[in-house]
């Protein structure tokens, strides 16, 4: 553009000077100063603006729009480099892998079709409910359920009164849990025997309350013995402060459950097994269904970090009650009935009891988007029971929902596992579901011995579960890891 300007201003300065010099000199007129000033520079640049002006509002036009476009730009790219800024920023971190080792030390499970393996052989062999001949429909028909028979004998060993302000299912849970406390006497007992060893070698106070009653851990005590022949005869054991007992409850009985029921429980531990109540703590947990599998792997973990307490885990639910079952029939008429229970006693991997071996390990690993990757990491890749059509992977979802079986064929396809490898335990415990899931992956305890349980639940799409026969050989290994 300046070229332009001082071109165009060249051209008319040429021209007006010519133009002027002709005309004076043939008019014979003498220019004064102001005459030169005025006609050889101010009228040439006059006429160079007058010429160019349209070009040159032209020009600045365009610069205008040129700077407003430029400007918008910038803030369009401010605009976007902060939305991807904000978008990186919410995006989910990637989450390192997660796992924990539990030691399972005994459990049990009691259901309709039987007691530990005979549940499992059982599910494969797609038994059904029952009719049920003391629970009635609308029409006063007997109805379809898993009822626990063996069960009906022990509700009715107990007195009226001592379940007189109970509803008949609170009956039947608490029934339940009696007797999967007595499932697991021997490894309490050795429980016991270590907690009082544990008190009386690293803590005075609860060594007090065991020199307090010494007919608890001596039957032949008499009373000329001296009272710190306890102290005298502890051993040096591993610290071992508490036995956990959590109770597993559907959430629709939070507001009827009996409390004193917790009080039952650990007059049966003192009793039974000499621990102090100071070395028991019993915990309920009502679980809904929508969260029962996220609760319970969380339970699962803290378990996991508890490091020196032992944790016993009883699970219990039960619907075989007339007035439940009216209930549940207004809304749905064709409800199936259920009743199940299962235990573990289990610590976290570093515990340690004396006299006591776990029986099986508990593998637990979370935000694993790649089963095959943890399969080969584990060495689970070339097990033999891929080549068998045994089942081994308890899968605790509905096995007719199809978006369920469709997450399953992308999940599982690049391993070997097959769709026949699949246990669903889903079906059998009826509408009964608050603890359906976890009913079913207690279950993998009871899988054949030289078979890998695995557990999985698109619940946590990304968490997987592992149950192997306890090895000494193996746990050194990991101890060295």
């Amino acid at each position: 553009m300046l070229k332009l300007i001082i071109g165009t201003f060249s051209t008319l300065f040429v021209l007006c000077t010519a133009f002027v010099i002709f005309y004076w000199r043939d008019t014979g007129y003498d220019p004064t100063a102001f005459d030169l000033v005025t006609y050889f520079l101010l009228l040439p640049v006059a006429l160079c603006a007058i010429i160019l002006s349209p070009y040159l509002i032209y020009k600045g036009i365009q610069h205008q729009k040129e700077k407003k476009l430029e400007a918008e730009k910038r803030a369009e790219e401010q605009a976007e480099q902060q939305q991807l800024e904000a978008i990186e920023q919410a995006k989910p971190k990637p989450i390192d892998v997660q796992q924990f080792r539990l030691n399972v030390y005994s459990s049990a499970a009691w259901h309709s079709f039987g007691e530990n393996e005979q549940i499992i052989q059982d599910i494969q062999q797609f038994k059904s409910p029952e009719l049920d001949d003391k629970l009635f429909n609308a029409y006063g028909l007997p109805v379809l359920s898993f009822r626990i028979k063996d069960l009906d004998e022990l509700t009715s060993e107990k007195g009226d009164d001592e379940f007189s302000a109970i509803t008949m299912r609170e009956k039947r849970i608490q029934s339940l849990i009696q007797q999967q406390l007595e499932q697991h006497v021997e490894s309490l007992f050795l429980i016991a025997e270590h907690l009082k060893q544990s008190a009386l070698f690293y803590d005075s106070e609860l060594a007090y309350q065991y020199r307090m009653h010494p007919g608890w851990v001596d039957p032949d005590y008499t009373q000329d013995e001296h009272p710190e022949h306890l102290a005298n005869n502890a051993l040096q054991v591993s610290r071992l402060n508490r036995l956990n007992v959590h109770i597993l409850l559907a959430d629709n009985l939070i507001h009827q459950w009996n409390d004193d029921f917790a009080q039952i429980i650990q007059q049966y531990l003192s009793d039974g097994f000499s621990i102090i109540p100071e070395q028991i703590h019993i915990e309920p947990h009502f679980i809904g269904t929508q969260v029962a599998y996220s609760e319970w792997l969380s339970i699962l973990e803290m378990i996991s970090k508890q490091k020196s307490e032992v944790s016993l885990i009883l699970n219990a639910d039960s619907e075989i009650d007339q007035e439940w079952i009216d209930e549940k029939m207004w809304l749905q008429e064709k409800y199936i009935a259920a009743e199940f229970t299962s235990s573990w006693c289990l610590a976290a991997s570093d515990v340690q009891v004396r006299g006591l071996i776990p029986n099986k390990v508990l593998q637990v690993v979370a935000h694993e988007p790649e089963l095959k990757r943890n399969l080969e990491l584990k060495a689970l890749n070339n097990l033999d029971q891929y080549d068998q059509e045994q089942p081994f992977l308890l899968m605790l979802d509905d096995a007719t929902d199809m978006k369920v079986v469709q997450k399953l064929q992308h999940k599982f396809n690049e391993t070997a596992i097959e769709t026949y490898h699949f246990l669903y335990t889903k079906q059998n415990l009826g509408n009964t579901q608050q603890l359906a899931k976890i009913f079913g992956f207690m279950l993998g305890m009871h899988l054949p011995e030289e078979l890998t349980a695995m557990i999985y639940s698109t619940d946590q799409e990304s968490t997987f579960a592992f149950i192997q026969a306890f090895s000494v050989e193996d746990e050194l290994e990991q101890e060295t890891v």
